[in-house]
């Protein structure tokens, strides 16, 4: 579906929502008609007025032109809750993720971009927690702190989950087969 395809399906549904024809080629429409044309909470839209994600025409009565709805990605932006529940954390995680630039927040409401977040919990997927990683390794959770702080492992600046799983297998599989002796 091209962009010209979306307007059309966005203009129809207006016009359905409305019940009668657009007079203009691009109407205002209210925080509320762009929320059930975008099927998103009414709350969505006015937080992405106020965080600048999304340009309101009528500060009074916050219209918006309906291009800019149809533009401007409503579901690609999120909250520090929504996050939360997408990356298996609280907010007080979510936030220590943004603090160690992990996720970058753009603004106070819903600052988070979904994509990041999506790349983000996925990658989470393959890093370890300390004694995941300890237990791997044979080793203390202590050992594996301090494999942390010499370089022998990578610390993913994720508090939660600090270790690499493939560093972990790397490691694993020198200590199995040590490099061969040169001839002297």
């Amino acid at each position: 579906m091209g962009a010209g395809d979306v307007d059309r399906e966005f203009r129809a549904r207006l016009i359905e929502l409305l019940g009668e024809p657009l007079m203009v080629d691009d109407p205002l429409v209210t925080t509320a008609q762009a929320a059930l044309l975008l099927e998103v909470p009414p709350q969505r839209v006015a937080g992405l007025i106020r965080a600048g994600h999304l340009p309101a025409r009528s500060r009074a009565h916050r219209r918006l032109l309906l291009s800019d709805v149809v533009r401007s990605g409503l579901d690609q932006w999120m909250s520090v809750a929504e996050a939360g529940v997408v990356l298996g954390l609280g907010q007080t995680g979510v936030r220590r993720l943004i603090t160690a630039g992990l996720l970058t927040a753009h603004g106070k409401e819903l600052p988070l971009r979904r994509e990041d977040v999506d790349v983000l919990a996925r990658l989470r997927e393959s890093w370890w927690s300390v004694p995941t990683a300890a237990s791997a390794l044979g080793v203390d959770a202590d050992e594996v702190h301090r494999m942390l702080r010499t370089g022998q492992l990578t610390n993913t600046c994720d508090i939660a989950r600090p270790v690499y799983r493939h560093e972990v297998a790397a490691f694993l599989a020198t200590r199995h087969h040590p490099a061969p002796l040169k001839a002297s």
